[in-house]
């Protein structure tokens, strides 16, 4: 916490950072959380369902797609926005995840340890709740892919990871089985590889796009098809060792 600017901590949770950065304008309510949550259900997590928390949980996206794949959900958050029933607030930078030990068969949490000044806090955290055997799957930006700007474009990132730094920060806390990859957030990428060289080559083409560029005006699809080939994402799985 000492580290941690108190400014910084005072626009996270602040009840306007979650109303301007998940605005139904900058991002509208899509299919996207549903598809990955599948995708990780089947790969990832085995194909098994159970109790998962989902740390950074914002305005539930991501717990209604796993709840409507039959998994008991929870999540944490430090926006008070985001406080409901089945969301606690918390600070991942000073306090501990108010959930108890052993407690969850898996982990889920997506763009959020960029964020922290102190990720052991979010990763010792998923490490404690997790029972043993439980699976976490930690998401967040490709350094190599996004260090020329994109990393950026939200203000309150603060600590880059490329695959061998996210692998290492989940070693430390514990975690065994540990596999990092470069992931595309392009579904049909995760139907068919064997385009991931296609998309590599559309990604070197010089496209601008928003929001990186608010002035260009693609259609939504395309504008997608180059955000998303160009800011490609760190996926790590790992497991807590079983008792």
């Amino acid at each position: 916490m000492a580290n941690t600017p108190p400014e910084k901590q005072a626009i996270l949770g602040n009840s306007r950072y979650l109303e301007v950065t998940y605005s139904a304008s900058r991002a509208p309510v899509g299919a996207y959380p549903s598809l990955l949550a599948r995708y990780l259900m089947e790969t990832a997590y085995g194909g098994k369902t159970g109790r998962l928390l989902d740390i950074g949980s914002g305005r539930g996206d991501f717990l209604d797609a796993f709840s409507a794949l039959g998994y008991e959900v929870a999540g944490t958050d430090i926006s008070p926005l985001a406080a409901c029933d089945r969301v606690r607030c918390c600070n991942l930078e000073c306090e501990p995840l108010p959930f108890e030990d052993n407690s969850f068969d898996f982990v889920f949490s997506k763009s959020v340890i960029e964020h922290l000044h102190a990720p052991h806090h979010l990763v010792s955290g998923a490490f404690r709740v997790l029972k043993p055997g439980g699976v976490a799957v930690i998401m967040t930006p490709s350094w190599a892919h996004t260090y020329w700007g994109p990393f950026y474009i939200d203000h309150t990132h603060v600590t880059p990871y490329t695959a061998p730094s996210l692998t290492d920060v989940l070693e430390i806390a514990g975690f065994t089985g540990i596999e990092t990859t470069h992931f595309y957030q392009i579904p049909s990428v995760w139907k068919h590889p064997w385009l991931t060289p296609a998309v590599r080559l559309f990604a070197a083409l010089p496209f601008s796009y928003r929001p990186w560029n608010p002035g260009v005006r693609w259609p939504d699809t395309f504008n997608k098809a180059i955000r998303f080939s160009k800011e490609v994402m760190l996926l790590s799985v790992c497991r807590k060792p079983s008792a």
